[in-house]
C-alpha cells in the first residue's frame, strides 16, 4: 500500500512542474506579469440616422475645380495619349504588303485607266 503512495507522491512531483512549464509564454511577445492594464474600447451603437449624420460628416467633399486636381486630369490625360500614340507606332508602317509603300491603299483601277506611280514603281 505504501508504495502505491509513494508511486502517487512522485508522479504528482513530476507532472505538476510539467503543468505549469506548460503555460509558460513560450512566444516571448507578451511580458508573464502584466505591466500595463489593457483598456477595453467602447463601442458606442448608434441609430441609423446617427450613422448616416456621421458618414455625412467625415465624408471627403469631391473638389473636382482645384488647380491641383486640373493639373493632375491634364497630365493624366497626356499619358493616356501618348500610350495610344506609342501603341500605333509600334506597329509597323507597312506591314499590308496591298498598301505598296503608301500611307492610303491604292485604287484599283481598270486596266486602261491604270497610271504609272513614281512612289511604287508599279502600275495600279
Amino acid at each position: 500500500m505504501q508504495n502505491k503512495w509513494r508511486f502517487f507522491y512522485a508522479f504528482a512531483a513530476l507532472a505538476l512542474p510539467l503543468c505549469a512549464i506548460g503555460q509558460d509564454n513560450t512566444r516571448g511577445d507578451r511580458s508573464p506579469i502584466p505591466t500595463a492594464v489593457e483598456e477595453k474600447t467602447h463601442r458606442v451603437h448608434l441609430s441609423r440616422k446617427e450613422k448616416r449624420r456621421q458618414r455625412l460628416l467625415f465624408k471627403k467633399p469631391k473638389v473636382e475645380n482645384t488647380a491641383r486636381y486640373e493639373f493632375y486630369k491634364r497630365v493624366e490625360e497626356a499619358a493616356k495619349e501618348k500610350q495610344k500614340l506609342l501603341k500605333k507606332l509600334s506597329k509597323p508602317q507597312y506591314s499590308n504588303f496591298a498598301y505598296f509603300g503608301h500611307k492610303k491603299k491604292p485604287k484599283r483601277n481598270k486596266p486602261y485607266a491604270m497610271k504609272y506611280c513614281k512612289e511604287c514603281g508599279i502600275r495600279h
